[in-house]
């Protein structure tokens, strides 16, 4: 939040810079580059990583109170959520109604009045959990952290929970530069000082702060000490079944483990003061405080918090040795293996208005965030498959073409990691007709005549395998393998026992699928619980998922389907697995028909009826 205050006077209402007054859209972000506050200008920028956005914001310029003669100002709150949207969205449309509540019981805008709109919105909020419990237990999962600032009467009232950030832009006209001055404090258990809190308010519990693949963890779950919401870490009650076993401690607790009481700072300005940067954590992951200042200090105002997050995308795509523009084409829910959901809202203060408040008023409510319609996945059309009678593609033209069968699960895999790396304009797709091939593509193409294969450069490859990795290696767009070496290392193990794992599977389809095929996906349980940075087996999504993908997909529909076993069944990690997969457009895009799926393994694979024993 951030607000100016000052007493009404004459009517005027704020004027509409950069466009439209609600804000634009353009592919995953929303942005209102140029508007108009109590005490000069801001911009705002949001980009979207997840599947579902769960980053909130707003800017209210007006009245702060339901008093007639009541401080008005400007208010501004980012609210990065984690777990889900609900919390955040809830904290959208509930803290700034409180915040206008208590300033009016307390007759003045005080740093009071916005501690009691943060724990008055987590009430509130831990009230929706209660009653939504039993039908939605998930729910108690989901949280916030809530950045708010408010400038009133000379001051600048900055309050936080969690780890976004707000940071002061003061001039230094000696030097001519801009100092980056931090005016949040965060609650991230990363820090030294929030782990010693935590060890002092829980001195009896040892793994109150556990460091996990290099990452400190509150209770080794979360990383963030205090948040709205979060209800499963603040009462006990919600610390149990039907709540999933994953978020369940091993002992009931009766003091809160997270806190929502916010820190607050009151900050004088002066003429020196510039700008405030207020941002959720996704800023501040790839960019420091003073690069922020130097950005906003040396380019126009105009589409400046556009600017930071195009800053900070740059550097997340040089991270994993990427191009921007490659990193642009990645689609959400893939997106945040390469950066989070980021907020950025730049505060400009102009220091003659704090003489002139008597005589101006601007009213202004904007939220940014993503369009309210979903967002719909551009399918690729997918082509004729060639038979006998095709007549074949110019050949080596230049042109590089994946040969693939829309039944082969084999061929799925690199037109997968062709899908991922958005190559789509770059290799064409040339589906052949297995049960009709055309004479042409083992003459000329292909003589295995199997696929997948690939012709690029003058040449053909084959293997699906070689073919993933190959293409990785070969072209632009996001890697798939991370470049930690233990990731790697697993990595190659697990492609390694992917043909084991087809093996056993497949010679099982007859036989008793729980004793035999049972701890092949048991394997795969195990190995996804090995890194807890993501849902894949490396966490970010990789060529071991591609590998797998494929055939999970097949036998999860046909032993289900046929056998009526459910290979998800006490399985949470694959089942998280296969839910994520669903929700990536590479993927869904390459999918294939379930009913062919069950109609060709049941006349492969099953001579008689064949059901799944009860007993």
């Amino acid at each position: 939040m951030v607000m100016l205050c000052w007493r009404r006077s004459g009517k005027r209402n704020c004027s509409h810079r950069g466009g439209d007054p609600n804000g634009r859209f353009k592919g995953l972000m929303w942005y209102k580059d140029l508007g108009v506050h109590a005490n000069g200008e801001f911009s705002m920028a949001v980009i979207q990583a997840n599947n579902l956005m769960e980053d909130q914001s707003q800017l209210e310029s007006g009245p702060l109170s339901s008093m007639k003669l009541g401080p008005q100002g400007t208010f501004v709150g980012v609210y990065d959520g984690h777990g889900g949207p609900e919390t955040s969205r809830f904290i959208n449309n509930s803290i700034f109604s409180n915040l206008k509540k208590f300033a009016s019981e307390h007759q003045e805008l005080s740093a009071d009045a916005i501690r009691k709109s943060f724990l008055k919105t987590e009430e509130e909020f831990l009230s929706l959990v209660k009653r939504q419990w039993q039908e939605k237990p998930q729910i108690a999962t989901v949280g916030s952290c809530c950045l708010a600032g408010v400038i009133c009467s000379g001051l600048l009232y900055t309050a936080n929970v969690g780890d976004s950030r707000a940071v002061l832009g003061r001039v230094d006209k000696s030097a001519k530069s801009v100092a980056a001055i931090q005016l949040s404090t965060e609650h991230n258990a990363s820090i030294e000082s929030v782990r010693d809190e935590l060890r002092s308010l829980h001195p009896e519990d040892s793994q109150i702060v556990v460091l996990k693949h290099n990452v400190w963890r509150v209770k080794g779950i979360i990383q963030v000490s205090r948040s709205i919401g979060d209800a499963y870490l603040k009462k006990s009650e919600f610390n149990q079944a039907p709540l999933l076993a994953r978020f369940r401690l091993p002992e009931p607790f009766s003091e809160p483990i997270l806190s929502a009481e916010p820190s607050i700072s009151v900050h004088k300005l002066s003429s020196k003061d510039q700008f405030v940067i207020f941002a959720s954590d996704g800023l501040w992951d790839h960019l420091s405080n003073q690069e922020a200042v130097d950005i906003v200090h040396s380019h126009p105002r105009n589409g400046i918090a556009r600017e930071l997050i195009k800053a900070a995308l740059h550097i997340a795509a040089k991270k994993r040795e990427m191009r921007y523009s490659d990193l642009k084409k990645i689609d959400r829910g893939v997106r945040r293996h390469f950066h989070d959901d980021i907020t950025v809202v730049v505060v400009f203060i102009d220091p003659y208005s704090m003489n002139r408040s008597s005589s101006r008023r601007s009213i202004l409510s904007i939220r940014g965030g993503t369009p309210s319609s979903p967002k719909i996945s551009v399918q690729e059309i997918r082509p004729a498959s060639l038979d006998s009678t095709s007549e074949s593609p110019a050949l080596f033209d230049g042109t590089t073409r994946l040969y693939i069968s829309y039944v082969c699960p084999f061929a799925q895999r690199p037109w997968i990691a062709r899908n991922f790396k958005g190559l789509q304009d770059k290799i064409e797709l040339v589906p052949i007709d297995l049960q009709n091939r055309p004479v042409w593509y083992k003459e000329k193409v292909y003589p295995q005549n199997k696929v997948p294969s690939l012709e690029h450069n003058n040449k053909v490859i084959g293997e699906s395998l070689d073919l993933v990795k190959y293409i990785d290696s070969n072209f632009e767009g996001p890697f798939l393998l991370p470049d930690d070496p233990e990731k790697q290392k697993f990595a190659e193990e697990l492609i390694a026992y992917s043909d084991t794992f087809l093996k056993e599977i497949y010679a099982n389809f007859k036989g008793d699928i729980e004793k035999h095929a049972g701890p092949q996906f048991d394997y795969l349980e195990k190995a996804l619980d090995k890194f807890d940075d993501g849902p894949f087996f490396l966490g970010q999504f990789s060529q071991v998922d591609i590998v797998y993908a494929p055939f999970v997909e097949r036998f999860q529909i046909f032993l289900k389907e046929g056998l009526n076993y459910d290979i998800t069944s006490g399985r949470p990690k694959l089942a998280k697995w296969t839910e994520e997969l669903n929700k990536l457009d590479s993927y869904i895009q390459t999918k294939a028909d379930p009913k062919e799926v069950v109609d060709l393994y049941k006349k492969k694979y099953l001579v008689v009826t064949h059901k799944r024993k009860t007993e």
